[in-house]
């Protein structure tokens, strides 16, 4: 029985990549050998490492003057990774909206001065609307994470800040345009909207480039000098990344998940919106994710309820992160139509029951 995924990560995959993983396990494109035993030394890997890149720079529109990595850590290396590496000359501050940005601030302030912004949840509507009313510090580089997963907050027209950006694009990234301008470097766990755990993509500006003395896995120029081949990188998620970008741009790129990620949430948002008499939405509306929308029922038996009917109808991954329980629902580019119209499916029935 075909199961509805609908997990803030690892996350689903399109059944046609997991096909042709499928194929590559028991031999690579007739090699003789196994996708998982490749060496990340052989001419074939250094074409599936350049084809990667490639489909990155094509699919954000990445500008000639930034430099990609594929690192191992996940997101949350970069909390000490970036903060060893920007000079200490240079100021830091954290734009702090929800549960990983904190997470970022408190790394950062471990190793280098950093001051928090804090954004209450009745001040990040305004925010969003105007970043400018919010941010209007002297700071050389502002940390900001664009999709706070566990709340269920997206900060997406970013390039209204005029502060230079450090952005952890975790959980969007791929999902909508952005104008490049004032990003010095962003990065994203590959397992949420391009790929599987793993690998995370670092996008780095060259002038934030600088060299130093650290230990050499926490030395950014070392590492951008090996062309991510320092040390053996996950030969595989970077395979799986190339496969997952190939069809992304197959598909039509950015332009075609961003009118899926605005269609598909605000399917499901308007759906809990003609229930508000059994839920409610713990975020302001110009706020809301549209990679995680995030919900509470009024009554928790019901909510205990529509959990267990969810999954008895085959919907996994929805629970809430425990630290705020509730519900989410998780809407990442690989979501297709006919899952979220199951969705709905179910969610309609179950509230005209109440």
């Amino acid at each position: 029985m075909n199961k509805y995924n609908f997990s803030p990560g690892p996350a689903t995959l399109d059944n046609s990549v997991l096909e042709i993983v499928n194929q590559n396990i028991l031999e690579y494109e007739n090699e003789g050998f196994s996708i998982l035993e490749i060496s990340h030394r052989s001419d074939i890997f250094e074409n599936i490492l350049e084809n990667t890149k490639k489909n990155l720079k094509d699919l954000l529109n990445i500008p000639s003057n930034y430099k990609i990595l594929f690192l191992q850590g996940g997101a949350t290396f970069h909390n000490t990774f970036l903060a060893h590496n920007i000079n200490l000359k240079k100021s830091t501050s954290n734009l702090v909206t929800g549960t990983w940005g904190k997470k970022t601030y408190e790394d950062f302030v471990k190793i280098r001065d950093s001051k928090e912004i804090f954004l209450k949840s009745s001040d990040i509507s305004e925010f969003i609307k105007d970043p400018s009313l919010a941010v209007n510090q002297k700071t050389d580089y502002l940390h900001i994470t664009s999709n706070e997963t566990i709340e269920g907050i997206q900060l997406r027209n970013f390039d209204q800040i005029e502060n230079d950006l450090i952005v952890d694009s975790s959980s969007d990234i791929g999902s909508y345009k952005f104008d490049w301008n004032n990003v010095a470097y962003i990065y994203a766990g590959a397992q949420k909207n391009l790929g599987i755990p793993g690998v995370t993509i670092s996008i780095i500006r060259e002038d934030f480039i600088e060299q130093n003395e650290n230990p050499t896995y926490l030395n950014l120029s070392k590492l951008i000098d090996k062309d991510s081949l320092l040390n053996t990188p996950p030969t595989f998620s970077i395979y799986v990344l190339k496969l997952v970008t190939d069809w992304m741009l197959n598909a039509g790129g950015v332009e075609y998940f961003e009118k899926q990620s605005q269609d598909h949430s605000t399917n499901v948002y308007s759906m809990l919106s003609k229930y508000s008499d059994h839920v409610s939405l713990p975020v302001e509306e110009y706020a809301r994710s549209k990679m995680n929308v995030v919900f509470n029922f009024k009554n928790e038996q019901i909510e205990k309820l529509f959990l267990e009917e969810s999954l008895e109808n085959n919907i996994i991954g929805i629970k809430g992160h425990r630290s705020v329980g509730g519900i989410r629902i998780s809407l990442y580019n690989s979501i297709d139509k006919s899952a979220v119209e199951y969705l709905l499916k179910f969610m309609s029935s179950f509230f005209e029951k109440l």
